[in-house]
């Protein structure tokens, strides 16, 4: 353990201490040699206990502090650079907050309120696919499960949604288009519980959560102008299909028309139009208010049916879960 310049560990100071060599003669006659030959051998043998005893204790508390753990992989937070998603994505990009069980809000807040910021590099792509799955702690009152319950639409005219109006599960989905992890998810996974959407058991909402600046809107607009001409999971999935392995893809608006071109948008004049409404920005703003007021500043979040989900966990984590809710429903 390395001691500071100018300074002394605590204890040395005493007379016990290593002391500073005198360059004064000696006031006292020198002691016989036997005596200084005993002397010397019971000095190094103190310097000797000392040093190995040092080397253990620092040895020990590095051993205490993780040398021999395994090391550990940063929690996937706002956004950043480093290993692709598609590698190690299982958290969320920006925050790793989870909606809360206590009382229908989230109890982790760290983005800076409702958005993060959009250059921040906290380690969007670090988080590993071993970390369990990020769902509920605790057991939800009966008020608690209806308030959650309640944020879902079942509107049967919602482009944004597709699945079964009365099915007995339905998973909300919080994401930013720009989010690489919501990426992986409407990519990768997503598709893999298609099944269940088409058999009645599964209904899929997808919300809104803008946390990456003014590109992230804007694209989010894109698909809601899209959704208007029925489009809307062609270009959220086109949009996706085109994302980056990592970080935040540059989204101008020549790069949205030309998704909207690539899927087929019918009236393209009405599409930009529409990337500009007053209304399609109003409901957008209405997803921000609802995932602001249940603290989420981690994408992609989820809600099925009353549990919580956080990150793009793979299909396997969202089955059980929708399993579990479907039982429960049928109780």
């Amino acid at each position: 353990m390395s001691t500071p310049p100018g300074q002394v560990p605590p204890g040395w100071d005493d007379p016990a201490g290593p002391q500073t060599p005198s360059t004064e003669s000696p006031a006292q006659p020198p002691a016989p040699a036997k005596s200084q030959t005993a002397s010397i051998m019971w000095a190094i043998a103190t310097m000797v206990v000392a040093v190995v005893g040092g080397f253990l204790i620092y040895t020990a508390i590095t051993h205490e502090d993780g040398g021999t753990a395994a090391p550990e992989t940063p929690a996937a937070t706002d956004n950043a650079a480093g290993t692709a998603p598609s590698e190690t994505a299982a958290t969320g990009d920006d925050d790793s907050s989870q909606p809360g069980t206590t009382d229908g809000a989230a109890t982790d807040d760290g983005a800076s309120g409702d958005a993060a910021t959009e250059d921040s590099t906290a380690g969007e792509e670090s988080a590993t696919a071993s970390e369990t799955p990020s769902t509920g702690q605790r057991e939800m009152t009966e008020e608690q499960k209806e308030f959650v319950l309640a944020l879902q639409r079942r509107d049967a005219d919602d482009p944004m949604a597709k699945g079964d109006v009365d099915a007995p599960v339905v998973l909300i989905e919080y994401a930013d288009y720009r989010c690489p992890f919501c990426a992986v998810w409407g990519r990768d996974v997503q598709p893999e519980l298609q099944d269940l959407v088409d058999d009645g058991t599964l209904r899929i909402e997808f919300r809104d959560r803008v946390l990456f600046g003014e590109e992230s809107e804007a694209t989010a607009l894109a698909a809601r102008a899209a959704g208007e001409q029925g489009l809307y999971w062609e270009y959220h999935d086109a949009v996706f299909a085109a994302a980056p392995n990592s970080g935040h893809p540059d989204m101008p608006r020549e790069k949205l028309i030309g998704f909207a071109e690539e899927i087929g948008v019918p009236d393209l004049a009405k599409f930009e139009e529409d990337m500009d409404s007053k209304e399609l920005r109003a409901a957008l703003q209405a997803d921000q208010d609802e995932a602001g007021s249940l603290g989420i500043n981690s994408t992609p979040t989820f809600l099925v049916n009353a549990t919580p989900v956080v990150g793009a966990q793979p299909a396997e984590v969202f089955t059980q879960v929708i399993e579990q809710e479907l039982a429960a429903a049928q109780e």
